[in-house]
């Protein structure tokens, strides 16, 4: 059963060979992975650039997410990228500098630390439910519009 640690991570000693043959393994998921990711944190840069009227720099987005992300793996953890629900939150709720990213980052990291025991004790559905909320919140309901320009019926 998963759990919570809620403790800080420590360096992960590798147990796999470092060589060639796994390199090759796994450059092409470790690609695939990262250009998912930058690819959502663009299209969330874009956005919240759109919501603020401000421009944001995707050289530095991708430097610092491809540089937490390897380095978030010599502990053991897995990559993350741009949440586009947690962005819209937190612009809706009136963040619109850095302090407003740290302060949720700070949060999270309390909230995990401290607070693991409550964390493990919330219902998967009551979570399940939380993003559906989130997703209805998000979602842009006037695209779709879109759909009637589709055709009914494909040719083949």
């Amino acid at each position: 059963m998963a759990s919570i640690g809620g403790e800080l991570p420590s360096l992960v000693s590798f147990t796999i060979p470092l060589n060639w043959d796994t390199l090759t393994f796994i450059l092409p998921f470790a690609c695939i992975l990262a250009a998912v990711g930058l690819i959502e944190s663009l299209m969330t840069l874009t956005l919240i650039d759109e919501l603020t009227e401000t421009r944001g720099n995707s050289t530095r987005e991708c430097l610092g997410q491809g540089t937490a992300n390897v380095i978030t793996g010599f502990f053991g953890g897995m990559g993350g990228c741009a949440m586009i629900g947690q962005s819209i939150i937190n612009i809706r709720s009136g963040g619109r500098g850095r302090l407003s990213g740290i302060a949720a980052g700070t949060f999270l990291l309390c909230f995990i630390l401290f607070a693991s025991p409550l964390i493990e004790r919330i219902p998967l559905a009551a979570l399940t439910g939380v993003m559906f909320m989130v997703v209805v919140g998000t979602f842009e309901w006037s695209s779709l519009r879109i759909l009637k320009k589709f055709p009914k019926r494909m040719h083949s």
